[in-house]
Protein backbone atom coordinates (compact mmCIF):
# COMPACT_ATOMS: atom_id res chain seq x y z
CA UNK A 1 0.00 0.00 0.00
CA UNK A 2 1.20 3.50 -0.86
CA UNK A 3 0.74 4.90 2.65
CA UNK A 4 2.03 1.89 4.59
CA UNK A 5 5.02 2.27 6.90
CA UNK A 6 7.68 -0.21 8.07
CA UNK A 7 6.19 -0.71 11.54
CA UNK A 8 2.52 -0.88 10.60
CA UNK A 9 0.85 -3.66 12.60
CA UNK A 10 3.53 -3.68 15.32
CA UNK A 11 2.20 -3.11 18.85
CA UNK A 12 4.56 -1.77 21.49
CA UNK A 13 4.15 -1.55 25.28
CA UNK A 14 6.47 1.22 26.44
CA UNK A 15 7.13 1.43 30.18
CA UNK A 16 9.54 4.30 29.79
CA UNK A 17 10.67 7.55 31.37
CA UNK A 18 13.30 10.26 30.82
CA UNK A 19 14.67 10.52 27.26
CA UNK A 20 16.42 7.49 25.76
CA UNK A 21 13.67 4.87 25.84
CA UNK A 22 10.80 7.28 25.01
CA UNK A 23 12.86 8.48 22.05
CA UNK A 24 13.23 4.89 20.79
CA UNK A 25 9.49 4.33 21.13
CA UNK A 26 8.87 7.58 19.26
CA UNK A 27 10.96 6.41 16.31
CA UNK A 28 8.82 3.27 16.11
CA UNK A 29 5.62 5.31 16.39
CA UNK A 30 6.71 7.64 13.59
CA UNK A 31 7.00 4.61 11.34
CA UNK A 32 3.57 3.18 12.06
CA UNK A 33 3.85 1.18 15.31
CA UNK A 34 1.00 1.40 17.81
CA UNK A 35 2.83 2.55 20.93
CA UNK A 36 1.04 2.38 24.27
CA UNK A 37 2.99 4.51 26.72
CA UNK A 38 2.40 3.27 30.27
CA UNK A 39 2.71 6.04 32.86
CA UNK A 40 2.22 6.30 36.60
CA UNK A 41 -1.20 7.73 37.55
CA UNK A 42 -0.95 11.33 38.67
CA UNK A 43 2.68 11.91 37.71
CA UNK A 44 3.37 10.34 34.33
CA UNK A 45 6.66 10.50 32.49
CA UNK A 46 9.32 12.41 34.42
CA UNK A 47 9.82 14.81 31.49
CA UNK A 48 6.18 15.98 31.42
CA UNK A 49 6.92 18.81 33.87
CA UNK A 50 10.70 19.12 33.53
CA UNK A 51 10.66 22.15 31.27
CA UNK A 52 12.60 25.39 31.09
CA UNK A 53 11.42 28.63 32.69
CA UNK A 54 10.59 29.90 29.20
CA UNK A 55 8.34 26.88 28.65
CA UNK A 56 6.49 27.19 31.95
CA UNK A 57 3.10 27.29 30.24
CA UNK A 58 3.69 23.89 28.65
CA UNK A 59 5.18 22.38 31.81
CA UNK A 60 2.19 23.40 33.90
CA UNK A 61 -0.03 21.42 31.53
CA UNK A 62 2.16 18.34 31.96
CA UNK A 63 3.33 18.76 28.37
CA UNK A 64 6.85 20.20 28.71
CA UNK A 65 8.83 20.72 25.52
CA UNK A 66 11.19 17.86 26.39
CA UNK A 67 8.21 15.52 26.62
CA UNK A 68 6.38 16.56 23.47
CA UNK A 69 9.62 16.25 21.47
CA UNK A 70 9.08 12.49 21.32
CA UNK A 71 5.49 11.80 22.37
CA UNK A 72 3.43 12.23 19.19
CA UNK A 73 1.65 9.19 17.72
CA UNK A 74 1.65 7.48 21.14
CA UNK A 75 -1.26 6.47 23.36
CA UNK A 76 -1.09 7.23 27.09
CA UNK A 77 -2.33 4.60 29.56
CA UNK A 78 -2.00 5.26 33.29
CA UNK A 79 -1.12 2.07 35.15
CA UNK A 80 0.41 1.60 38.60
CA UNK A 81 2.51 -1.51 38.01
CA UNK A 82 3.09 -1.93 41.75
CA UNK A 83 -0.54 -3.07 42.02
CA UNK A 84 -1.46 -6.71 41.20
CA UNK A 85 -4.53 -5.58 39.25
CA UNK A 86 -2.33 -3.38 37.06
CA UNK A 87 0.10 -6.24 36.52
CA UNK A 88 -2.80 -8.34 35.27
CA UNK A 89 -3.76 -5.62 32.79
CA UNK A 90 -0.16 -5.50 31.61
CA UNK A 91 -0.14 -9.27 31.04
CA UNK A 92 -3.30 -9.04 28.94
CA UNK A 93 -1.72 -6.32 26.82
CA UNK A 94 1.54 -8.28 26.52
CA UNK A 95 -0.29 -11.23 25.03
CA UNK A 96 -1.43 -8.96 22.19
CA UNK A 97 1.88 -7.12 21.72
CA UNK A 98 5.01 -7.50 19.64
CA UNK A 99 7.43 -5.41 21.69
CA UNK A 100 7.84 -4.58 25.38
CA UNK A 101 10.19 -1.69 26.03
CA UNK A 102 11.27 -0.76 29.56
CA UNK A 103 14.02 1.27 31.20
CA UNK A 104 13.75 0.49 34.90
CA UNK A 105 16.82 -0.54 36.87
CA UNK A 106 17.78 -4.15 36.18
CA UNK A 107 15.49 -6.60 37.98
CA UNK A 108 12.60 -4.20 38.61
CA UNK A 109 10.22 -5.75 36.08
CA UNK A 110 11.08 -9.23 37.45
CA UNK A 111 9.94 -8.10 40.90
CA UNK A 112 6.59 -7.15 39.39
CA UNK A 113 6.32 -10.58 37.76
CA UNK A 114 6.63 -8.86 34.36
CA UNK A 115 10.20 -9.74 33.41
CA UNK A 116 11.36 -11.36 30.18
CA UNK A 117 10.97 -14.99 31.21
CA UNK A 118 7.43 -14.43 32.47
CA UNK A 119 6.41 -12.51 29.34
CA UNK A 120 7.99 -15.09 27.04
CA UNK A 121 5.83 -17.77 28.67
CA UNK A 122 2.75 -15.71 27.83
CA UNK A 123 3.87 -14.70 24.36
CA UNK A 124 6.81 -16.57 22.73
CA UNK A 125 6.91 -13.98 19.91
CA UNK A 126 7.52 -11.06 22.24
CA UNK A 127 10.60 -8.88 21.66
CA UNK A 128 11.45 -7.74 25.19
CA UNK A 129 13.73 -4.71 25.30
CA UNK A 130 15.49 -3.34 28.36
CA UNK A 131 17.56 -0.18 28.45
CA UNK A 132 19.63 0.63 31.53
CA UNK A 133 22.78 2.48 32.47
CA UNK A 134 25.04 -0.56 32.61
CA UNK A 135 23.08 -3.47 31.16
CA UNK A 136 21.16 -6.35 32.71
CA UNK A 137 24.28 -8.25 33.88
CA UNK A 138 27.54 -7.40 35.61
CA UNK A 139 28.58 -5.86 38.93
CA UNK A 140 27.05 -2.44 38.17
CA UNK A 141 23.76 -3.73 36.74
CA UNK A 142 21.71 -2.17 39.57
CA UNK A 143 23.54 1.17 39.71
CA UNK A 144 21.53 4.28 38.79
CA UNK A 145 22.62 6.35 35.81
CA UNK A 146 21.65 9.45 33.87
CA UNK A 147 23.26 10.97 30.78
CA UNK A 148 26.10 12.93 32.49
CA UNK A 149 26.97 9.90 34.63
CA UNK A 150 27.41 7.84 31.48
CA UNK A 151 29.48 10.57 29.86
CA UNK A 152 31.73 10.53 32.93
CA UNK A 153 31.94 6.74 33.22
CA UNK A 154 32.56 6.06 29.52
CA UNK A 155 35.58 8.33 29.11
CA UNK A 156 33.63 10.81 27.00
CA UNK A 157 34.24 13.60 29.49
CA UNK A 158 37.97 12.85 29.44
CA UNK A 159 37.93 14.00 25.79
CA UNK A 160 35.75 17.05 26.25
CA UNK A 161 37.03 20.38 27.53
CA UNK A 162 40.37 22.15 27.69
CA UNK A 163 43.30 21.95 30.12
CA UNK A 164 41.92 25.13 31.66
CA UNK A 165 38.30 23.99 31.97
CA UNK A 166 38.95 20.40 33.00
CA UNK A 167 36.61 17.57 31.87
CA UNK A 168 33.21 18.70 30.62
CA UNK A 169 30.08 16.93 29.51
CA UNK A 170 28.78 17.40 25.99
CA UNK A 171 26.08 20.08 26.07
CA UNK A 172 23.39 17.89 24.52
CA UNK A 173 22.17 14.61 26.08
CA UNK A 174 24.26 12.62 23.62
CA UNK A 175 24.40 9.43 25.70
CA UNK A 176 20.61 9.38 26.05
CA UNK A 177 19.86 9.84 22.38
CA UNK A 178 22.64 7.55 21.18
CA UNK A 179 21.22 4.86 23.49
CA UNK A 180 17.76 5.52 22.08
CA UNK A 181 19.05 4.85 18.58
CA UNK A 182 20.85 1.71 19.80
CA UNK A 183 17.60 0.51 21.33
CA UNK A 184 15.65 1.20 18.15
CA UNK A 185 18.21 -0.69 16.08
CA UNK A 186 18.16 -3.63 18.50
CA UNK A 187 14.37 -3.80 18.31
CA UNK A 188 14.37 -3.77 14.53
CA UNK A 189 17.08 -6.46 14.42
CA UNK A 190 15.03 -8.66 16.75
CA UNK A 191 11.83 -8.14 14.74
CA UNK A 192 13.70 -8.95 11.52
CA UNK A 193 15.05 -12.14 13.10
CA UNK A 194 11.54 -13.03 14.29
CA UNK A 195 10.34 -12.93 10.69
CA UNK A 196 12.74 -15.80 10.01
CA UNK A 197 12.34 -17.86 13.17
CA UNK A 198 8.88 -16.97 14.48
CA UNK A 199 10.37 -16.42 17.94
CA UNK A 200 10.98 -13.29 19.96
CA UNK A 201 14.04 -12.58 22.08
CA UNK A 202 15.60 -10.31 24.71
CA UNK A 203 17.24 -7.04 23.71
CA UNK A 204 19.59 -5.71 26.40
CA UNK A 205 20.95 -2.18 25.77
CA UNK A 206 23.58 -0.58 27.97
CA UNK A 207 24.00 3.20 27.90
CA UNK A 208 27.63 2.80 28.97
CA UNK A 209 28.43 0.41 26.13
CA UNK A 210 26.60 2.64 23.67
CA UNK A 211 28.71 5.63 24.67
CA UNK A 212 31.89 3.59 24.28
CA UNK A 213 30.86 2.30 20.84
CA UNK A 214 30.04 5.86 19.74
CA UNK A 215 33.71 6.69 20.39
CA UNK A 216 35.01 3.61 18.56
CA UNK A 217 37.81 5.26 16.61
CA UNK A 218 39.31 6.90 19.71
CA UNK A 219 38.73 3.80 21.85
CA UNK A 220 40.51 1.71 19.22
CA UNK A 221 43.45 4.13 19.21
CA UNK A 222 43.75 3.91 22.99
CA UNK A 223 43.47 0.11 23.16
CA UNK A 224 45.66 -0.74 20.17
CA UNK A 225 48.32 1.97 20.08
CA UNK A 226 48.50 3.20 23.66
CA UNK A 227 47.55 6.72 22.54
CA UNK A 228 46.88 8.86 25.62
CA UNK A 229 43.76 11.00 25.60
CA UNK A 230 44.02 14.68 26.40
CA UNK A 231 41.68 17.63 26.83
CA UNK A 232 42.19 19.44 23.53
CA UNK A 233 39.18 21.70 23.19
CA UNK A 234 38.03 21.68 19.56
CA UNK A 235 41.20 20.03 18.23
CA UNK A 236 41.28 16.35 17.35
CA UNK A 237 42.89 13.76 19.61
CA UNK A 238 45.27 12.55 16.89
CA UNK A 239 47.22 15.83 16.78
CA UNK A 240 45.78 16.83 13.42
CA UNK A 241 47.03 20.35 13.05
CA UNK A 242 44.22 22.18 11.29
CA UNK A 243 40.91 21.21 12.77
CA UNK A 244 39.65 23.87 15.12
CA UNK A 245 37.40 26.87 15.72
CA UNK A 246 38.50 30.30 14.52
CA UNK A 247 37.05 33.77 15.06
CA UNK A 248 35.70 35.66 12.05
CA UNK A 249 34.54 39.28 11.99
CA UNK A 250 31.19 38.42 13.55
CA UNK A 251 31.04 34.79 14.70
CA UNK A 252 33.23 31.69 15.01
CA UNK A 253 33.74 29.15 12.24
CA UNK A 254 34.95 25.56 12.48
CA UNK A 255 37.46 24.45 9.83
CA UNK A 256 38.42 20.83 9.30
CA UNK A 257 41.37 20.86 6.88
CA UNK A 258 42.58 17.47 8.07
CA UNK A 259 44.54 16.45 4.95
CA UNK A 260 47.37 18.10 3.06
CA UNK A 261 45.29 18.64 -0.10
CA UNK A 262 42.61 20.37 1.99
CA UNK A 263 45.18 22.61 3.59
CA UNK A 264 46.48 23.62 0.15
CA UNK A 265 42.93 24.55 -0.85
CA UNK A 266 42.58 26.53 2.39
CA UNK A 267 45.72 28.59 1.72
CA UNK A 268 44.50 29.32 -1.82
CA UNK A 269 40.99 30.28 -0.69
CA UNK A 270 42.42 32.58 1.97
CA UNK A 271 44.95 34.09 -0.43
CA UNK A 272 47.73 33.10 1.96
CA UNK A 273 50.36 31.04 0.07
CA UNK A 274 52.89 32.65 2.41
CA UNK A 275 51.73 30.52 5.35
CA UNK A 276 52.99 27.12 4.07
CA UNK A 277 56.09 28.92 2.68
CA UNK A 278 56.99 30.26 6.13
CA UNK A 279 59.94 28.30 7.63
CA UNK A 280 58.04 28.08 10.91
CA UNK A 281 55.45 25.91 9.16
CA UNK A 282 57.62 24.00 6.68
CA UNK A 283 56.73 20.51 8.01
CA UNK A 284 54.62 18.78 10.66
CA UNK A 285 57.31 18.98 13.33
CA UNK A 286 57.75 22.71 12.76
CA UNK A 287 54.00 23.28 12.74
CA UNK A 288 53.54 21.47 16.05
CA UNK A 289 56.25 23.69 17.56
CA UNK A 290 54.65 26.86 16.17
CA UNK A 291 50.98 25.95 16.06
CA UNK A 292 49.81 29.04 17.95
CA UNK A 293 51.69 31.28 15.53
CA UNK A 294 50.14 29.55 12.52
CA UNK A 295 46.67 29.82 14.03
CA UNK A 296 47.28 33.53 14.65
CA UNK A 297 48.11 34.01 10.96
CA UNK A 298 44.96 32.14 9.92
CA UNK A 299 42.87 34.12 12.39
CA UNK A 300 44.23 37.44 11.08
CA UNK A 301 42.85 36.67 7.63
CA UNK A 302 39.58 35.11 8.77
CA UNK A 303 38.69 38.24 10.72
CA UNK A 304 38.45 40.18 7.44
CA UNK A 305 35.10 38.54 6.56
CA UNK A 306 32.02 37.19 8.28
CA UNK A 307 31.67 33.53 9.21
CA UNK A 308 28.92 33.10 6.60
CA UNK A 309 31.15 34.56 3.89
CA UNK A 310 34.03 32.25 4.78
CA UNK A 311 31.65 29.29 4.99
CA UNK A 312 30.58 29.89 1.40
CA UNK A 313 34.12 30.50 0.14
CA UNK A 314 35.67 27.47 1.81
CA UNK A 315 32.80 25.08 1.14
CA UNK A 316 32.88 25.96 -2.58
CA UNK A 317 36.59 25.14 -2.70
CA UNK A 318 36.04 21.78 -0.97
CA UNK A 319 37.33 22.69 2.50
CA UNK A 320 35.00 21.46 5.29
CA UNK A 321 33.96 24.62 7.14
CA UNK A 322 30.80 25.71 8.90
CA UNK A 323 29.81 28.68 11.01
CA UNK A 324 29.25 27.76 14.66
CA UNK A 325 25.50 28.30 14.92
CA UNK A 326 23.07 28.39 17.80
CA UNK A 327 20.21 25.88 17.90
CA UNK A 328 17.77 28.71 17.13
CA UNK A 329 19.80 29.54 14.01
CA UNK A 330 20.15 26.01 12.67
CA UNK A 331 16.47 25.14 13.10
CA UNK A 332 15.62 28.02 10.73
CA UNK A 333 18.47 27.31 8.29
CA UNK A 334 17.44 26.81 4.62
CA UNK A 335 19.05 23.35 4.56
CA UNK A 336 16.95 22.12 7.49
CA UNK A 337 13.84 23.80 6.12
CA UNK A 338 14.38 22.10 2.76
CA UNK A 339 14.76 18.69 4.41
CA UNK A 340 11.49 19.13 6.36
CA UNK A 341 12.98 17.79 9.59
CA UNK A 342 10.30 19.40 11.77
CA UNK A 343 6.54 18.92 11.91
CA UNK A 344 4.21 21.61 13.25
CA UNK A 345 1.24 20.44 15.31
CA UNK A 346 -1.33 23.22 15.25
CA UNK A 347 -2.87 24.44 18.48
CA UNK A 348 -6.27 23.04 17.60
CA UNK A 349 -4.79 19.53 17.41
CA UNK A 350 -2.35 19.84 20.31
CA UNK A 351 -4.85 21.24 22.79
CA UNK A 352 -2.02 23.35 24.22
CA UNK A 353 -3.18 26.78 23.15
CA UNK A 354 -0.19 27.16 20.83
CA UNK A 355 1.39 25.51 17.82
CA UNK A 356 4.32 23.23 18.66
CA UNK A 357 7.16 22.05 16.42
CA UNK A 358 8.73 18.64 16.92
CA UNK A 359 11.48 16.73 15.09
CA UNK A 360 10.80 13.72 12.91
CA UNK A 361 13.35 11.02 11.97
CA UNK A 362 16.85 12.12 10.82
CA UNK A 363 16.65 10.04 7.63
CA UNK A 364 14.34 9.90 4.65
CA UNK A 365 12.65 6.77 3.34
CA UNK A 366 11.42 6.83 -0.25
CA UNK A 367 8.59 4.54 0.87
CA UNK A 368 6.84 4.56 4.27
CA UNK A 369 8.47 7.74 5.56
CA UNK A 370 8.07 8.94 9.14
CA UNK A 371 5.00 11.02 9.80
CA UNK A 372 2.91 12.34 12.69
CA UNK A 373 -0.71 11.22 12.82
CA UNK A 374 -1.71 12.28 16.34
CA UNK A 375 -0.46 14.88 18.83
CA UNK A 376 1.41 14.12 22.08
CA UNK A 377 -1.21 12.77 24.50
CA UNK A 378 -2.18 14.32 27.81
CA UNK A 379 -1.62 11.97 30.74
CA UNK A 380 -3.98 9.00 30.62
CA UNK A 381 -5.68 10.23 27.46
CA UNK A 382 -6.27 6.68 26.13
CA UNK A 383 -6.84 4.75 29.36
CA UNK A 384 -10.57 4.13 28.83
CA UNK A 385 -10.04 3.26 25.16
CA UNK A 386 -7.31 0.70 25.88
CA UNK A 387 -9.02 -0.93 28.87
CA UNK A 388 -12.31 -1.02 27.00
CA UNK A 389 -10.53 -2.89 24.21
CA UNK A 390 -9.46 -5.49 26.78
CA UNK A 391 -13.10 -6.01 27.81
CA UNK A 392 -13.26 -3.84 30.95
CA UNK A 393 -16.61 -2.16 31.54
CA UNK A 394 -17.00 1.49 32.50
CA UNK A 395 -17.86 0.40 36.04
CA UNK A 396 -14.72 -1.74 36.30
CA UNK A 397 -12.58 1.08 34.98
CA UNK A 398 -14.14 3.41 37.53
CA UNK A 399 -13.21 1.01 40.36
CA UNK A 400 -9.66 0.72 39.02
CA UNK A 401 -9.38 4.50 39.08
CA UNK A 402 -10.81 4.75 42.58
CA UNK A 403 -8.25 2.27 43.93
CA UNK A 404 -5.27 3.93 42.22
CA UNK A 405 -4.61 1.09 39.77
CA UNK A 406 -5.01 3.38 36.76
Amino acid sequence: MQNSRPCDGIKVLAVTSALAAPFAAYQLALHGAEVISIEDPGTGNTTRRAGSIEGRNLSEQGMAAGFIAHAANKKSLTLNLREPAAQEIFRKLAMQSDVILENFRAGTMDRYGLGYEAMRELNPRIVYCSLSGFGQTGPKRRDPAIDPIIQAASGMMSLTGTPQSGPLKVGAQIADYASGFSLTLGIMMALFQRERTGEGQRVDVSMLETAIVFMSNTVSDVMNTGMPTRLMGNKLQNNNHLCDTFACSDAPIFIGATRENLRQKLWEAMGRPDIPADPRFRNLTAIQQNLDAMYAEIGRTLKTKTAAEWEDILSQTGVPAMQVRTIAEITEHPQIQHRKLFHTIDKASSGLGQDVRVPLAPYKLSKGAARIDSPPPFLGRHTEEILGGLGYSNEEIGRLRATGVV
